[in-house]
């Protein structure tokens, strides 16, 4: 992270380096001009100077005339020495003036033809030094020519010296000139400058002003962030912390001390204080954290768990990233969140997506498993949308019709158009009644399939509303053309059936009138045989009329139970309440002579009341009874006990039935012979018997006619039984539900 600079600060320093430009180029200006007045100054005095030393140097010219002219007319020496002086003063004027006109070419023409001017002129002169003092100067012609031409010499000095100043007099009048002009715009330019300085000063301070104005408002704006940035952490679980990599200062904001299960600021913020929050196990990563802040000056997405001072585990996360400031501060600005709640969410997520995944692929086996379904079970299905009258078909229902899937787009018209001629009214009728009542119930009819065959087609639907709040009808339709052939031979097989069961009921009828008549017959002529004539008749007489005896009996118990068995294997379904207390108490009354024949001790426990045929419960109470009577041990006590409880079908592993469908279980249990496990549903056998007709009387249907009453009442039976041991009958009757 840099550091952003704000605009008004760019702003400013884009201002004051204009200004600092403006005031640059004004004191450039200004120096200029003082410089051009200064240099106008010393121009100006230069040219004094230049004057004033040709006026030197025509003065002292002037001395050493006078001088020669006192050395003459008097003599004296003096003037001598003074005019020597004279020279060496011209000759140094000379030199200055010379430095003084370096610079002007003109004046330097000037200076040397006067120097030859004065240098000619002292050579006349030096020529009176060396004369006789007896010499008459007046008479003298020498000395009066070269006295006439020292002396033209002399005014053509002073024309040069005159042309001289009047060329610096020409020059100081320009600088005159110049230097009133610049000093005529001095103060204008000062005025300037200082309209200039005082523009931009009132400038700055109307900048200054409204940034002050501004700064205000951000400092309004950034409480408010401050606060809000304050509510935030709070309400996110996050807190905020800051490492100055300059100072080695490490600040935590209030929220990250809350975070970390202690109030703020309750001790000081540094790397030693903090691992005494972090988890053993996450000691080595936070550890990592520290080190690579140092080195990459950066903090990625780490997780990390700690312990707080009430003993609770809390995951969080951090992040930082490097902030420079404008002074070259380097800072690391973190971001640490308690994410405990969502790392919870996200595990969950991730189970759930697991479950999802699973859940996924049960669906794509379910619909692999549906469509092979769909093939099996001869069926297709379909979704019409009420919207847009759009129907989709599986793969299977363009199957039933004899295309491939997807080879036609299905309609409502296209549906009817393979519907038999002779069923497209009752088909339109559903359909209609459909749209209104927004259910298709089960309807039959028959489609002509692509290669011209007949089926027999059943469709039912139901609507529903989908996500997207549209009203859709799902339906199927199965090929039943395969159950529609055997439902016609099923009511042929009925009918049939129906003649079978008249001519049973005939021979029923038959067998309980005509059959049992000659029988009766046989067994009175037998009885008054034995009557009257017994005594007449020889012993192996006697021994046939016995053996006929018994075998009629055995006729007549046998045709009695065929009869039973005959009306148990027609069920009646008009089932009613049936107290079984009262239906054994008939039983104990029906076999009381027996019982007290065989001084058998009869237990039993409150029965349920069950829907039932009442006579065929006492038939199974009476057989079942009957049977533990005969098949009692001799020289023992029968003893038979009848218990009930009510059970669930998984606890029992007999009904092989893990559901939770309640039973009344039922169970008869007696002393007697018992037999081997082996036949435990080999006595339930119509005509089965264990023993010899001579051991124990009997047909072997009484067991057979207890299994088909108990059937007929969608119960089970069972027999359990070791031999000398006993025997226990368990029926099962279904808990009807309320």
């Amino acid at each position: 992270m840099k550091y952003i600079r704000n605009k008004s600060s760019i702003y400013h320093k884009i201002i004051f380096t204009i200004s600092l430009f403006i005031l640059f180029f004004i004191s450039v200006l200004t120096v200029k001009h003082i410089k051009n007045i200064s240099n106008s100054t010393k121009l100006l005095m230069h040219t004094y100077e230049v004057n004033l030393e040709l006026e030197h140097l025509y003065s002292n010219i002037k001395d050493s005339e006078n001088d020669m002219r006192g050395y003459i007319i008097s003599k004296d020496n003096i003037y001598l020495i003074l005019y020597k002086i004279d020279i060496k003063n011209i000759n140094k004027s000379f030199s200055i003036v010379k430095k003084l006109t370096k610079n002007n070419v003109n004046q330097q023409e000037n200076l040397e033809s006067l120097y030859k001017i004065v240098n000619k002129r002292s050579e006349h002169i030096a020529k009176y030094s060396n004369l006789d003092k007896n010499i008459d100067f007046l008479k003298n012609y020498d000395f009066k020519k070269n006295f006439k031409e020292s002396s033209n010499l002399l005014i053509d000095i002073r024309i040069k010296l005159n042309d001289m100043v009047h060329n610096e007099q020409s020059n100081l009048t320009l600088q005159n000139s110049l230097y009133d002009k610049q000093i005529y715009f001095t103060p204008i330019i000062t005025l300037g400058i200082l309209f200039t300085t005082l523009l931009l000063l009132i400038f700055t301070y109307y900048k200054t002003t409204k940034d002050i104005d501004k700064v205000q408002a951000a400092n309004v704006k950034l409480n408010k962030s401050q606060f809000l940035s304050y509510q935030a952490e709070i309400i996110s679980e996050f807190g905020t912390w800051e490492w100055n990599f300059n100072s080695s200062e490490i600040i935590y904001s209030d929220n990250l001390y809350r975070i970390l299960g202690v109030e703020p600021k309750s001790f000081e913020a540094n790397q030693d204080n903090f691992m005494k929050f972090v988890h053993p196990e996450d000691v080595e990563i936070v550890n990592t954290i520290f080190e690579n802040i140092i080195v990459d000056e950066n903090l990625q997405h780490t997780h990390f768990r700690i312990i707080r001072p009430d003993n609770t585990i809390r995951m969080l996360r951090s992040v930082g990233k490097l902030f420079t400031d404008n002074l070259g501060n380097k800072t690391i600005l973190g971001v640490t969140n308690d994410i405990t709640d969502e790392h919870a969410k996200n595990e969950l997520l991730k189970s759930n997506y697991d479950d999802l995944l699973k859940v996924n692929n049960q669906l794509k086996i379910f619909d692999e498993s549906s469509k092979q379904s769909e093939i099996l079970g001869k069926y297709g299905s379909w979704i019409l949308n009420f919207n847009t009258l759009k129907i989709n078909y599986s793969d299977n229902r363009y199957r039933l019709l004899g295309y491939e899937p997807q080879e036609f787009e299905p309609s409502i018209d296209n549906l009817f158009s393979y519907v038999h001629p002779e069923d497209k009214k009752t088909v339109d009728k559903a359909f209609k009644k459909a749209m209104i009542s927004m259910e298709l119930p089960s309807i039959n009819y028959r489609v002509i399939t692509k290669d011209g065959r007949i089926r027999n087609f059943r469709t039912i639907a139901k609507s529903y509303i989908d996500l997207s709040g549209t009203q859709n009808m799902i339906g199927t339709t199965r090929d039943v053309t395969e159950d529609y052939n055997k439902s016609l031979q099923l009511k042929q097989r009925n009918i049939e059936l129906q003649k079978h069961v008249k001519e049973l009921n005939d021979f029923n009828q038959v067998a309980s009138h005509d059959l049992q008549e000659p029988l009766r017959k046989i067994q009175t002529f037998i009885s008054r045989i034995n009557e009257k004539e017994k005594e007449n008749i020889t012993d192996i007489g006697k021994e046939y009329l016995s053996r006929m005896e018994i075998a009629s009996e055995r006729m007549r118990v046998l045709i009695n139970d065929l009869l039973q068995y005959s009306k148990a294997n027609r069920s009646e379904n008009n089932l009613v309440k049936t107290n079984l207390n009262e239906t054994l108490r008939d039983s104990l009354a029906e076999l009381s002579q027996n019982i007290e024949d065989k001084k058998a001790v009869i237990n039993y426990t409150e029965l349920p009341t069950i829907n039932a045929i009442p006579f065929q419960m006492q038939q199974l109470f009476s057989n079942l009874l009957s049977n533990s009577l005969k098949y009692s041990k001799t020289n023992t006590v029968p003893i038979i006990s009848i218990d009930y409880s009510e059970i669930t079908a998984k606890t029992e592993v007999v009904l092989n039935d893990k559901s939770t469908k309640k039973y009344y279980k039922i169970n008869f249990t007696d002393n007697g012979i018992g037999f081997e496990q082996e036949f435990s549903k080999k006595i339930f056998l119509l005509f089965n018997r264990l023993h010899g007709k001579t051991e124990y009387h009997g047909t072997g249907v009484g067991l057979a006619i207890c299994e088909k009453i108990v059937e007929n009442h969608k119960g089970l039976i069972f027999a359990n039984s070791k031999p000398n041991e006993g025997a226990i009958f368990t029926i099962y009757f279904p808990v009807p539900i309320s």
